[in-house]
């Protein structure tokens, strides 16, 4: 299987990975400009930059690359031992050279459901990224899934909550957003997705302390060892503001802290306690 076809196949199974580029050589060098390595999540390795140490710092650099979904272009030394250049890596290599790798991280598209097509949902549809995220827009009100209201939306669902959250069947690692009009229908979409034990990255839950409370304990008493890690409710960081779209900011914030893997001051209450 040649470089291009394994591109392909891991872009069509929503993997992540880094491709590892040689792009220019000086000297003596085990491997050839426009050879190519793909690094992927888990640390298996496909194709080459010309083997040995070389190999290996490129394949620790390129999984540090896709952990923050990052590009960009690294030297490495190839002269045993040099002290020279410091900003060039040395690889313990001998043959000499230098040796410049272009990394580029592939990131699949996160599935984003917004459950609510209100005011917040459709701020947060302004915002957020589109090459990051799938957005997928559910109400069960005809008129709040137009297009005029959503139109960065890539699907528009009207349906009813409780059979829609029944049957949908998410990818892994996707993030769920309720923000409907009613709390019973909150309730209704947070039941059957932890009731089911979908992998999720992220679910937020729109409401004030006490009403999330009330859901929480509600929650527990219905389902046995039910595992809440992946809840963020009340939903966004403590930024300030309750207009739709300051709301839609601070929802989007937490979510890119939480990839980012950075502390913040989340609003969400302990699971833990109640």
């Amino acid at each position: 299987m040649d470089i291009s076809k394994k591109i392909y196949l891991l872009k069509e199974a929503n993997k992540r990975f880094v491709v590892a580029t040689l792009v220019e050589i000086s000297g003596s060098s085990p491997g050839k400009t426009g050879f190519k390595m793909i690094i992927q999540e888990d640390g298996k390795i496909f194709g080459t930059v010309g083997g040995g140490n070389l190999e290996m710092l490129v394949k620790k650099d390129g999984l540090k690359m896709l952990k923050y979904s990052k590009n960009g272009l690294k030297t490495y030394n190839l002269n045993k031992n040099s002290k020279t250049q410091k900003e060039k890596i040395d690889t313990g290599m001998i043959c000499g050279g230098v040796a410049k790798i272009y990394f580029e991280s592939f990131i699949p598209k996160f599935d984003m459901y917004i459950f609510g097509g209100g005011h917040i949902s459709q701020a947060l549809g302004k915002i957020l990224n589109k090459q990051k995220y799938k957005i997928i827009v559910i109400d069960n009100r005809q008129q709040f899934v137009k297009k005029e209201l959503h139109p960065n939306a890539d699907e528009r669902i009207f349906a009813d909550y409780d059979k829609f959250t029944k049957k949908f069947m998410p990818s892994q690692n996707s993030c769920v957003i309720i923000v409907t009009h009613g709390h019973k229908h909150d309730y209704e979409i947070l039941k059957n997705i932890y009731r089911r034990k979908l992998n999720l990255k992220y679910v937020g839950m729109i409401g004030s302390k006490n009403k999330v409370k009330a859901n929480l304990k509600k929650l527990k008493s219905e389902i046995c060892d039910v595992d809440l890690q992946n809840l963020y409710s009340p939903i966004g960081l403590d930024i300030g503001g309750n207009t739709p779209s300051e709301i839609a900011l601070s929802i989007a914030t937490e979510m890119q802290a939480i990839e980012f893997q950075k502390k913040s001051f989340h609003m969400k209450l302990d699971t833990y306690k109640i």
